[in-house]
């Protein structure tokens, strides 16, 4: 008796029901990824077939799991095709050529994984309906499975991350979460820092016996520099020869569209380890929202910074504090590694704060506003505008572009030969460039961004408001060390010059020379002439003096028709020579054809004296030794007697 088709349909409608239906409850009870793919066989077995479970691992099939495996490689053909075309196929396989289904489960609209089932008898309408809507529960259960692990991770995240109240917290927590969440054993967050990368958390549930990111961190070539330069993330479900790690993922944290990755996440297991589609996704959503939040903390960081800088600027002096915001700005601005600021000087630049570079070479140094304007490069009215400019070894020649603002400083070219990438920010208060602040990588042309600029704006503004708070602050106290007559330094200024220098010189044991002058002919101008006229004198003493001396020798009115002059890494040889151009420069001083005269007396350190008091004894020994010689200066040959030196007072 021979059935008909359609009534053998009817028949087999309640079975094929009953089974979907005991499908469907199978397939909702599995929690995990692992739970669904293993029971999808068993789900199988009423339709008499053989199973063979490959899943879609970096655009390969792996297997999973097979009922024969000695249909492995016939098996493995038809996935193959299957994964191919996206759909599913009905074929014949193998060498008995039996009949063959391979049929996708995706997630989220991609291939998850290819389940194949070979039988002798046919795959029928009706056993092909069961197999499409089975696929089509199983693909809606991984894509829920996946959505609602992330959902509860994120939300876990979040909860997290918003309660954390430092960047150190931040990422111990959103690295604990994850590890814990993808099951791996050791995990490192870490913030580029010019050519280091810092350590921001790190967590490890067993100690590997060496540090397992060490290669991966150190080498420019390794993993976490190579996601830093090109922002995509890597994943290595196996790699060679690494006795602490098999496999390995590094993903950039943060958003999109930098020039550069400044925060990168590092996972591991201590064994070959596949990183599934659904991980690599959950990963980035993860790393996206770490990013925001360690924006937003960075961005608390950078304004705690600056009022602690505010608050310091009312305490401490120019000079801690100008290093304090050069510092601040190596370590908050992206990209940074070393860096200079200089200060304007009534139409000068100085420097006042280094970072990487050695300060006491570059102190001699001046720049006008329009050597700067050479170094900045862009129209001056970015400039004047306090905009920050990005200057790249790939783009131009820092070195040229420094000899043409430093000419005849071939010191500071010098400097500039290692530098890669540096970003000038000049910093503007009501219209006029305060200070400008260069910030340099020296091993990155690419170094600094649109994150970079974005920082140093922000961090310019409060800046330039700190130093003309400090520069309105250092001018009064300048003006509390300054003689109001001749502009030099007065005595107070010349008692903590004396005790800076004699404690520099005493560290990098080097001489300095302590010169004490006293005016001869001043109080005969003075009465016969008038004040005016000795005032005049006090202010042509102090001139000449100035033009005699080096910019770096501090220059004093102790009071009266006194002076004084300290020489930095000055022998005595040297500072003789020094007080014979001061005496022939006062003697060449005439006021209304009365001359001027002076008295030299002279101490070097450390021959003469190792303290203070000392020298400026023995100076004024040798300063009223030679008044009553009626000579310009004394030197002290031994303890005993005195060389009388060329120029007699008129």
């Amino acid at each position: 008796m021979t059935h008909h088709p359609d009534l053998q349909q009817q028949q087999e409608t309640p079975h094929q029901l009953a089974l979907l239906s005991h499908a469907l409850q199978a397939l909702l009870a599995a929690n995990h990824r692992e739970q669904l793919l293993t029971a999808i066989p068993r789900l199988l077995e009423p339709l008499g077939v053989q199973v063979g479970v490959w899943w879609l691992q970096h655009k390969e099939l792996r297997l999973h799991s097979i009922s024969d495996p000695r249909e492995t490689e016939p098996l493995e053909q038809v996935a193959i095709q299957a994964h191919a075309q996206g759909a599913v196929v009905y074929t014949r396989c193998g060498r008995s050529s039996h009949n063959c289904a391979a049929i996708p489960l995706y997630e989220r609209n991609r291939i998850a994984a290819i389940v194949v089932l070979k039988r002798r008898q046919a795959f029928g309408p009706s056993a092909q309906d069961y197999l499409e809507q089975l696929a089509q529960a199983a693909s809606s259960r991984l894509t829920s499975i996946t959505e609602q692990a992330e959902a509860h991770l994120m939300h876990q995240l979040s909860m997290a991350l918003v309660t954390a109240d430092s960047v150190t917290a931040l990422a111990e927590r959103a690295l604990a979460l994850l590890t814990s969440a993808l099951g791996v054993q050791h995990g490192i967050i870490l913030q580029q820092q010019g050519s280091r990368m810092r350590v921001l958390a790190r967590l490890d549930v067993k100690q590997p016996p060496d540090d397992c990111w060490q290669a991966h961190i150190s080498d420019s070539q390794g993993l976490f520099w190579i996601v830093h330069r090109t922002e995509q993330p890597i994943f290595i479900d196996q790699l060679e020869q690494n006795p602490s790690i098999q496999s390995i993922a590094v993903h950039p944290v943060g958003v999109s569209n930098r020039p550069r990755a400044r925060v990168l996440l590092g996972l591991a297991h201590p064994e070959p380890h596949p990183w599934l589609p659904c991980t690599q996704d959950l990963l980035a959503m993860a790393c996206r929202s770490i990013g925001l939040a360690l924006e937003g903390a960075i961005a608390r960081q950078r304004l705690e910074r600056v009022l602690e800088l505010s608050h310091k600027a009312a305490l401490e002096d120019s000079e801690s504090l100008y290093q304090q915001v050069l510092t601040s700005a190596v370590e908050l601005i992206p990209g940074a590694e070393a860096g200079s600021l200089l200060v304007r000087k009534g139409e000068c630049f100085r420097f006042q704060a280094v970072v990487g570079y050695d300060l006491e070479s570059l102190q001699g140094l001046r720049f006008s506003e329009q050597d700067h304007l050479k170094w900045y490069g862009q129209h001056p009215a970015g400039w004047y505008a306090g905009e920050p400019r990005i200057l790249s070894s790939e783009l131009a020649s820092i070195q040229e572009r420094s000899a043409s603002s430093s000419a005849g400083q071939t010191h500071l070219v010098a400097h500039t030969r290692r530098i890669q990438s540096n970003l000038a920010v000049p910093v503007l208060y009501q219209g006029r460039v305060l200070a400008l602040l260069n910030l340099d990588n020296f091993h990155d042309p690419q170094a600094f961004g649109s994150d970079s600029l974005e920082v140093a704006r922000f961090f310019a503004t409060p800046v330039a408001a700190l130093l003309h708070q400090t520069h309105i602050r250092q001018s009064l106290a300048e003006a509390a060390l300054s003689d109001a007559l001749t502009g030099l330094a007065n005595r107070r200024a010349f008692n903590k010059f004396f005790d800076e220098e004699l404690a520099r010189s005493r560290r990098y044991q080097q001489a300095f020379a302590l010169l004490v002058l006293d005016l001869q002919g001043f109080k005969t101008i003075n009465d016969q002439l008038g004040h005016a006229s000795g005032d005049e004198a006090l202010v042509r003493v102090a001139r000449a003096l100035q033009k005699t001396s080096r910019k770096s020798d501090g220059l004093f009115r102790l009071g009266g028709d006194e002076f004084a002059a300290i020489l930095s890494r000055t022998t005595a040889d040297r500072a003789i020579q020094v007080a014979q151009r001061y005496a022939k420069a006062i003697q060449a001083i005439q006021i209304e054809g009365m001359a001027l005269g002076v008295n030299i007396g002279l101490a070097v350190y450390p021959q003469d004296g190792t303290s203070k008091e000392t020298l400026l004894r023995l100076a004024d020994q040798r300063m009223y030794a030679a008044k009553a010689q009626r000579t310009s200066i004394l030197r002290q040959e031994d303890s005993i007697s005195y060389k009388t030196l060329s120029l007699a007072i008129p």
